[in-house]
């Protein structure tokens, strides 16, 4: 009886442990942290729309978006060195490059790897902006801003 009764209390302990979420619980995506400047008063300022989307790619990351919460968060490619978007701040369009490097950082053994980026260089046209500044060149996981745009 005793052999049994050890048998259904290992039986139930595995099941309850088998049961357990231990997944990955961090945030695995290392986004471009970026953050809009006016260039008179250098506040950050929100534009009043922005429309943002890849160079190569039709799907926006904003759509004209009304008053965006800062700072913004973008995406750079994980199979090239170079990323190219199509910015349009208060309907008015730029582009910008941005030429980066990319490597792979372990989180944990349940998250697996996340891409990082090192910014090496931004080119953009000036049509609203005014100028753009690389503030932290290593996009990872960390809550910092990377890129300041001043319009």
């Amino acid at each position: 009886m005793t052999k049994i009764l050890s048998y259904l209390f290992a039986g139930f302990t595995l099941l309850l442990t088998s049961c357990l979420d231990t997944g990955c619980v961090s945030e695995t995506k290392a986004y471009m942290k970026v953050n809009f400047y006016s260039y008179e008063t250098k506040a950050i300022a929100a534009p009043d729309n922005i429309t943002l989307y890849g160079a190569d790619n039709a799907v926006k990351i904003y759509d004209n978006q009304k008053k965006i919460t800062l700072p913004a968060l973008i995406p750079l490619k994980y199979s090239d060195n170079e990323t190219e978007f199509i910015i349009e701040i208060n309907e008015i369009t730029d582009t910008m490059r941005f030429v980066h490097s990319n490597y792979l950082h372990p989180i944990s053994k349940e998250c697996g790897y996340s891409m990082w980026h090192t910014i090496d260089t931004v080119y953009f046209t000036t049509n609203k902006i005014d100028s753009i500044a690389l503030t932290d060149k290593e996009v990872s996981l960390r809550n910092k801003e990377n890129v300041a745009i001043f319009y």
